[in-house]
């Protein structure tokens, strides 16, 4: 049985530094050795089994180096990869992340295999031996396949009555169907960009549908730390200040893999909340979330110091 169950959007990551930002054409810009990494759902599936959890990863990879690049480093993480699939002739999905010195950064990448997930392509006895499943919505807004894809896994989880957390990212204003799926056993983690386009409202108007929705929801505000709507009501939790962020990217992956552990560790929602602002603060210090410490104990002393108070 697994603790998590990860589920689209597992990318590698290529990190450059630069000096500043932006480059224009005819720029010669030399920066040190690349960094590679995990990222995007699989960012989150190193995290939460730095926090302690039992995790496996679902997704397509090409059959180029890249893949066995990624999953070498996901199994050196304690993450299990027996789910991924490598589609002949094609590429994994890349993102090259460009990071100036002020901690701005601009993204160049394509999306590969991952754009090509199948609902053939998941076992549901695997989402049934899951305690939690995470779904990244990302791939969701280039690919009809993958939306089928997690629709169905989340319709599965939940007849199962297994708990899912969604992040929509881009596919927010695609996905809005699936709001009402997770009303009463799943968790919805967006930003505040994507809050406003899952239903097309400003920020104050789509907190107050939240909260008349009964759902359970989570908006990453960033430095401002995030508000946690459920049950009908909202409640802020506040964040840690950061003087200096090496990147943000990565950051809000972060804040879902250490929400989710603290709430299947037995932290109450704000607990969790609390912890997941602070574990997205200790990634703006480092690239690769393989460079994150192992925080297996962290959940454990969140509960002695903030027990289960909401």
């Amino acid at each position: 049985m697994f603790d998590l169950l990860v589920v689209s959007d597992c990318v590698l990551d290529v990190y450059y530094r630069v000096k500043k930002l932006p480059i224009r054409a005819y720029d010669l810009v030399v920066t040190n050795e690349p960094v590679l990494s995990p990222g995007g759902a699989c960012n989150a599936a190193i995290i939460a089994s730095k926090l302690g959890l039992k995790v496996a990863v679902v997704d397509k990879l090409g059959d180029d180096p890249f893949s066995t690049l990624l999953i070498n480093m996901l199994e050196k993480a304690g993450v299990y990869t027996g789910f991924l699939k490598r589609m002949s002739n094609s590429h994994t999905t890349v993102s090259n992340n460009i990071i100036d010195e002020q901690g701005r950064h601009a993204f160049l990448g394509y999306v590969g295999a991952g754009a090509y997930l199948i609902p053939s392509d998941i076992d549901e006895q695997v989402i049934k031996s899951s305690k939690a499943i995470f779904v990244s919505g990302f791939n969701a807004a280039y690919s009809n396949s993958v939306k089928e894809t997690i629709t169905r896994i989340i319709k599965a989880s939940i007849d199962n009555g297994i708990i899912v957390f969604l992040d929509p990212g881009p596919a927010a204003g695609y996905i809005r169907e699936l709001v009402t799926f997770l009303k009463t056993s799943g968790i919805l983690l967006l930003n505040g960009k994507e809050a406003k386009a899952l239903y097309g409202l400003s920020l104050k108007d789509t907190v107050k549908v939240m909260r008349m929705s009964g759902g359970h929801f989570i908006i990453k505000l960033g430095s401002r730390g995030a508000l946690l709507i459920s049950n009908g009501k909202s409640r802020h939790c506040p964040t840690r200040e950061v003087k200096h962020a090496l990147t943000t990217v990565g950051a809000g992956d972060a804040f879902d893999a250490a929400y989710i552990a603290g709430v299947l560790k037995g932290l109450s929602n704000y607990g969790a909340c609390m912890l997941a602002n602070y574990v997205a603060s200790l990634k703006l210090s480092v690239l690769s979330p393989m460079d994150m410490p192992n925080m297996s104990n962290l959940t454990a002393q969140w509960i002695r110091r903030l027990g289960n108070r909401d």
